[in-house]
């Protein structure tokens, strides 16, 4: 349990130190990419890859902010984000938690990161849940609002998603405005 009860001792600053590897996602920035997986271990490997390396050797940072079903601290110790910001989506109350219901402040919360940053990528895990706690319609809205933000914008997003969870027409909505990862 000590694991539940680690508190970081420095404020966030969405800054991973740069790992002595290679990129091996090229994700454009400007683009939303949906990657169809269940568990997602390839978007979490995509976002740790770009958060934790350099574009091109240049010595650049890309910042990130995932939101995610994972409890934050499970996340920070099974990938090593020792800095980058992470929300959880969950029924209770707290810092850096983000109600499924509030879809509202889950957009505020991404649009101001990407509005914020140049370079940044989201992590946006949990879509299933979203749905199961609003109607699709409305997180197919929501998310194409984070979409044409990240279009504007140097920022990347990458959306795991379930295909079991979803009939064909939602899946190709989803799908729609984004690249297919993987």
């Amino acid at each position: 349990m000590r694991l539940f009860l680690r508190k970081s001792k420095s404020k966030p600053s969405s800054k991973e130190p740069r790992l002595s590897i290679s990129r091996k996602y090229d994700l454009k920035p400007g683009r939303s990419y949906i990657v169809q997986e269940s568990p997602p271990h390839m978007s979490f490997d995509a976002f740790v890859n770009i958060v934790s390396t350099s574009p091109g050797g240049t010595g650049g940072k890309t910042l990130g902010i995932a939101v995610t079903r994972q409890h934050p601290e499970l996340v920070r110790e099974k990938y090593e984000l020792e800095d980058t910001p992470i929300y959880w989506l969950a029924t209770r109350t707290g810092d850096k938690v983000i109600s499924p219901t509030n879809l509202g402040i889950l957009a505020q919360t991404l649009v101001k990161f990407v509005e914020n940053v140049s370079d940044g990528i989201i992590l946006l895990d949990g879509i299933e849940y979203l749905v199961s706690n609003n109607d699709f319609n409305k997180v197919l809205r929501t998310v194409n609002q984070i979409n044409d933000n990240i279009t504007q914008s140097g920022s990347r997003m990458i959306l795991p998603v379930d295909p079991r969870a979803f009939d064909r027409k939602e899946l190709a909505l989803l799908m729609r405005n984004m690249e297919k990862l993987g």
